[in-house]
């Protein structure tokens, strides 16, 4: 029989009391003789649960993200067919309307982790999947620039809280050790969809003039669908919490008693608040949570060191196409960063969470940027196109590395389930943010070389190096009071009190 959040609480605090970092003794079921018999079978069985929640919960969550990721860029591929003379709309016009989405995105964010908070991630994820999914499909039959400004608009209010539900989801299912290089993961389904995406557009955008549709027609009408079958696929699978693993439906559980004991004392553990799937946060945990600055530190880091990514993100093709590539080779090797950053994220994320820090692994991305932009700026012009070219991609490869260590390390450290969903909320509402900032920072006046673009690149990096190290300055400033008040005995009863800031 399915527990309720209090007495799933009362429970796991009874069963931590006496938990080691490796063995967790509540859980002590003899499965042979002799000592030591039971330490080795609990490292064995949670390992075997980790594998379990990485082949069945990431892969959705991963899902989720790319047709997220599909719906949210697919207007470019669009431009290049023919809407804007069938809506009878401008390029500008277009760009307004993405910029009208990101609004959308950062109107909802905090409104959607509120109501995840009250509904459960689960079903609230599920739900704006399936919203967001069906305006996307929408967006097929609009007619004019009204009705295309009015679906961009939803379909960001409607998308604006899965990257951090998502999240929050992976925090309740995973121990702090383990949440970089899961958020890294998750962060492939963006990488995967944005190296993809052109491709898959090329192929779509052919079937213009079939039953009377145009290419960009069929284009956001298959992309919406393939929303709508993931939309299927989180209904039939999405676990809601290490206590409540059926999904919506409640037909079937992959999960047996015993995986759920399990995993509820593998994050319980390390953090009481993950044992309650959903909060009800009143006004006085709303005001307590965006009166933390550290919250706002996070948000702000991710403004900084994004901003670059979205200045480069839409100008890469002509910049690549500046170095004396042609229009169509150009946005064909424009692809290949998206797959850099697949390798370098997870082998970042990786390191982060063996030692246990974020910030300074967030230091190493910033100036992997800075060197390979400081490199692309002070190259001759002159110089082969190819080592430009790979300056470049080096660069644009490692633009976003430090976007999921920033996400982990909030989600990590936040000490209330709502302070972790509105300060996942506010890193999110962060990158995009950043994103409408960034195509600012490249001018079409200062090609082909972009030295005022780059150096402002350069100068959002380094400025992001120095709020990184203001955070971790914070946190060890609170790590040092914790220490005296447990060693004078004045740690309180709240759950993670006495637990440590991770830097």
């Amino acid at each position: 029989m399915e527990k309720g959040d209090s007495e799933v609480l009362r429970e796991m605090e009874a069963m931590t009391q006496k938990d080691d970092v490796n063995t967790h003794p509540a859980l002590e079921r003899p499965s042979s003789n002799g000592p030591g018999a039971t330490a080795e079978w609990t490292v064995k069985e949670g390992r075997t649960i980790r594998w379990k929640l990485d082949l069945y919960l990431m892969p959705l969550l991963i899902i989720g993200f790319f047709v997220l990721q599909l719906d949210r860029s697919n207007i470019s591929n669009a431009l290049t067919d023919t809407i804007t003379e069938d809506l009878h709309i401008t390029s500008n016009q277009v760009s307004a309307g993405n910029q009208i989405m990101s609004a959308g995105i950062v109107i909802a964010e905090i409104p959607s982790n509120l109501l995840l908070q009250r509904l459960g991630a689960s079903v609230w994820l599920t739900t704006i999947l399936g919203l967001w999914g069906t305006v996307a499909l929408t967006q097929t039959w609009v007619t004019d620039i009204h009705s295309f400004y009015a679906t961009r608009f939803l379909l960001g209010i409607f998308e604006g809280g899965y990257i951090p539900g998502a999240q929050y989801i992976l925090a309740l299912f995973y121990k702090e050790d383990e949440l970089a290089i899961r958020t890294a993961v998750f962060y492939f389904g963006n990488y995967f969809s944005t190296a993809t995406g052109s491709l898959i557009a090329a192929g779509i955008l052919q079937m213009g003039g079939m039953h009377g549709l145009s290419g960009w027609q069929w284009l956001f009408l298959i992309e919406g669908a393939l929303t709508l079958a993931a939309f299927v696929l989180f209904v039939l699978f999405i676990p809601s919490s290490t206590y409540r693993t059926r999904p919506i439906h409640g037909l079937f559980d992959v999960f047996t008693e015993r995986d759920r004991t399990i995993m509820q004392a593998r994050v319980v553990s390390h953090d009481k608040s993950k044992a309650a799937a959903k909060a009800h946060i009143n006004w006085a945990n709303f005001l307590e949570a965006v009166s933390d600055i550290r919250l706002w530190l996070h948000g702000i880091l991710n403004i900084l060191s994004l901003s670059p990514k979205g200045g480069l993100q839409l100008y890469g093709p002509s910049i690549i196409k500046s170095l004396g590539f042609s229009k169509t080779k150009a946005n064909l090797l424009n692809s290949v960063s998206s797959y850099i950053v697949v390798v370098l994220s997870f082998l970042i994320s990786f390191a982060s969470d063996k030692m246990g820090l974020r910030g300074p692994w967030c230091i190493v991305a910033y100036i992997w940027s800075i060197a390979f932009g400081a490199a692309l700026l002070g190259i001759g012009i002159h110089s082969d196109k190819w080592v430009r070219y790979a300056i470049f991609t080096l660069l644009s490869g490692g633009n976003a590395l430090a976007q999921g260590l920033n996400d982990a390390w909030i989600n990590i450290n936040a000490r209330s389930p709502h302070k972790r969903s509105i300060g996942l909320a506010f890193v999110v509402m962060g990158s995009n943010l950043g994103g409408i900032i960034g195509p600012s920072l490249f001018q079409s006046s200062d090609s082909p070389r972009y030295v005022r673009g780059f150096i402002a690149v350069l100068v959002l990096y380094a400025a992001s190096i120095v709020l990184t190290c203001v955070i971790m300055v914070i946190y060890w400033r609170d790590n040092r009071e914790a220490t005296r008040k447990q060693q004078a005995g004045e740690v309180g009863e709240t759950p993670g009190e006495a637990r440590h800031f991770q830097l």
